[in-house]
């Protein structure tokens, strides 16, 4: 990509890092609604103001219906996201694309820490640490480029081929930004449009839309918690498997496996599977799971305070990421829920879990209507705060030995927090500093 036009529409990090990786070979113009972001940038650039350009890239999280992107849409001007620039721009030719609505980041950072160990050149980023334009331009050739993808990336690509996608799942998610269920499943699925026979799809067959999309897509490899006839990964009983090209070989036994819950095995079968795919040993697979712990803010155990067990789950943004954190405990849950409103169901999740939940302390933005549904699905006790902080401190007082509390909040965080890390953070903080 070079000597373009280009309209850089969004000036948060991803905004200034497009700038940085296309400023020395095109000609640049920004865009944001607030125009004092304008100050961030160390380079001066024009503010747009019409001009005609080649391309737009825009920042993940802006709506395609905001703005000045319907005008430059009807221009036939178009919008692409950061992980398009990165493919046009890098040399490398191995990207390794994750996607999904949960488990996406835990098996992102797994297949990165398995092709780490396994002796491969990688680079882990995307919508999981660093971004994605930083790398692409250091990683070389013969690396690995390891993205997790985000709806709103995907769904401005336009020619984003990776050598390796990875499904884990497909659930109602993100419907204020996508507006309906089928669009957020078409931005997912753009993960693969561009791939040909000699690229690899793995998909999670456990999900029921993406096991129809394995039915039609012949050159799929699947994972299951279930034993399957296909090329992929699946567990029988307590075994783990993996088969490739007709060959079938033993991992590992589920039991040598830090990780917990079946959403984990799933995890760990669709990144080990591609770790082996792309050359990586049985033997030094099998070493890499037995002593993987996890992401923070993933089911993260915090630690056991007067027979009282904590656990960070503030990457639990959606119900169906928060139903399996509660799936994953054996004990009475006092449950801290809320924050920003996505538009999501939640009776359904209370409805499925209301038996375990001791206590349900919801708070901020959607307080009221996860209390109204949890009561209408028979959770038999919730209280409501306008805090996180007060949500933990009362769950503190009343949670008793043998009993958890998990943040596990099924909704976004920036009603209150910048980013879900900052809000695990603060609870891990909340949470020790009682009982130091």
């Amino acid at each position: 990509m070079k000597n373009k036009k280009i309209l850089i529409y969004g000036l948060g990090t991803t905004g200034l890092s497009a700038i940085d990786a296309l400023k020395d070979d095109n000609s640049l113009y920004v865009y944001d609604d607030n125009k004092g972001r304008v100050d961030l940038i160390e380079e001066e650039l024009p503010f747009y103001d019409g001009e005609d350009v080649d391309f737009v890239v825009k920042s993940p999280g802006i709506p395609l219906d905001s703005g000045l992107l319907p005008e430059l849409a009807e221009k036939d001007v178009p919008i692409i996201s950061d992980i398009e620039v990165a493919y046009l721009l890098s040399d490398c030719e191995n990207f390794i694309a994750i996607t999904g609505t949960n488990g996406k980041t835990t098996t992102t950072d797994l297949l990165y820490h398995l092709l780490i160990d396994g002796g491969k050149v990688a680079y882990v980023g995307g919508n999981i640490g660093v971004g994605v334009l930083p790398l692409a331009k250091r990683a070389k050739k013969d690396d690995y480029l390891v993205i997790e993808c985000s709806s709103f990336q995907l769904e401005t690509t336009l020619e984003f081929r990776p050598k390796v996608a990875i499904l884990t799942n497909v659930t109602e998610d993100h419907l204020d930004h996508h507006k309906s269920v089928e669009a957020y499943r078409k931005s997912k699925e753009k993960v693969f449009a561009n791939q040909r026979d000699e690229d690899v799809l793995i998909l999670n067959i456990d999900d029921p839309y993406l096991a129809m999309i394995g039915e039609e897509a012949d050159h799929a490899l699947v994972v299951s918690t279930t034993p399957v006839q296909q090329d992929g990964a699946y567990k029988d009983q307590d075994a783990l498997y993996l088969s490739y090209k007709g060959e079938k070989v033993f991992l590992m036994n589920r039991g040598d496996m830090l990780l917990v819950g079946d959403h984990n095995v799933r995890n760990a079968l669709e990144a080990a599977l591609c770790a082996y795919v792309l050359g990586v040993d049985v033997a030094s697979i099998k070493n890499t799971l037995m002593n993987y712990r996890g992401v923070s803010h993933r089911m993260e155990f915090v630690d056991t305070f007067n027979g009282v067990d904590y656990y960070n789950d503030s990457k639990g943004t959606n119900p169906d990421s928060t139903d399996v954190a509660l799936a994953s405990l054996s004990k009475p849950i006092h449950l801290l829920a809320g924050g920003f409103d996505k538009g999501s169901d939640f009776k359904s999740l209370f409805e499925k879990h209301a038996p375990a939940i001791a206590c349900l302390y919801v708070y901020g933005a959607t307080k009221a209507i996860i209390k109204e549904e949890a009561l209408e699905a028979g959770v038999k006790e919730v209280k409501e705060f306008e805090t996180m902080k007060e949500a933990a401190e009362a769950a503190m007082d009343r949670a008793g030995a043998g009993e958890a509390v998990l943040l596990s909040p099924a909704c976004a965080s920036w009603d209150q927090f910048p980013n879900y890390e900052v809000r695990g953070d603060e609870f891990k903080q909340i949470v020790r500093e009682r009982w130091s």
